[in-house]
């Protein structure tokens, strides 16, 4: 008996009136962006007021968006407001939702980024909300590139087999290697080769508690600034 076809939604159709509402509600300082994680390295479909970071229609999904499908089973479904600072030195109020199918499958990822540097009535942050620094890119490449150098920021000088074990590590953490191409530059960029980056790969994964007992509240902290990543 044949299986019934799966019909793809067009997120675009789907999800596009709630990007302009929101876009339209807020104003131009206010990016909004829509991402199909089914393509990661050119996810975004739509995107508003686009000036904000700099982005457009094709560019690919983020450190953040990566960190959020990793941690897809633990039903984190927003990431709650938090504010970020770019590599261009804009402070950003930013929240993001996992959008599901019918079946609880992440389809979409939905970014709210409002530019606040300079004057704005915005509710102002409690102090411990310190600004994170957002890596919005442009290409898949430059996103997995930032992704390794972070990783790689505690380790300076020649690195030993423990410490570009501990590198995969995090950066398998992140979602890093949900990206098609991650293992092959991971590899390059630790001078290993790529059967190496999957067995440290399959290493962390099965040290991996999966966070377990962690609270959402936790959960979206770690995301948003632990991380220092962005949607």
């Amino acid at each position: 008996m044949s299986q019934p076809r799966v019909i793809k939604t067009d997120l675009r159709s789907k999800y596009g009136s709630l990007v302009d509402c929101i876009a339209d509600l807020l104003g131009a300082n206010a990016e909004v962006v829509l991402h199909d994680v089914s393509h990661a390295e050119r996810s975004i479909i739509m995107i508003r007021n686009g000036q904000v970071t700099g982005r457009m229609v094709g560019a690919p999904l983020t450190d953040l968006g990566f960190y959020m499908l990793r941690e897809s089973d633990r039903r984190i479904e927003t990431l709650g407001v938090y504010e970020s600072r770019t590599d261009t030195g804009k402070l950003l109020r930013c929240n993001a939702v996992n959008l599901r199918d019918a079946r609880g499958k992440i389809e979409a990822i939905l970014c709210i980024n409002i530019d606040v540097t300079g004057p704005t009535e915005l509710p102002v942050m409690h102090a411990d909300h310190s600004p994170v620094a957002e890596h919005y890119q442009t290409s898949i490449d430059q996103v997995i590139r930032r992704m390794i150098a972070d990783a790689s920021a505690e380790h300076p000088g020649e690195l030993s087999r423990e410490q570009k074990s501990d590198i995969v590590s995090s950066l398998e953490e992140r979602g890093v290697f949900l990206a098609r191409g991650a293992v092959r530059q991971v590899a390059t960029a630790l001078g290993i080769a790529e059967p190496t980056v999957y067995k440290y790969i399959h290493k962390a994964r099965r040290k991996s508690p999966k966070a377990k007992g962690r609270r959402p509240n936790e959960s979206r902290r770690q995301g948003a600034r632990s991380l220092g990543v962005s949607a």
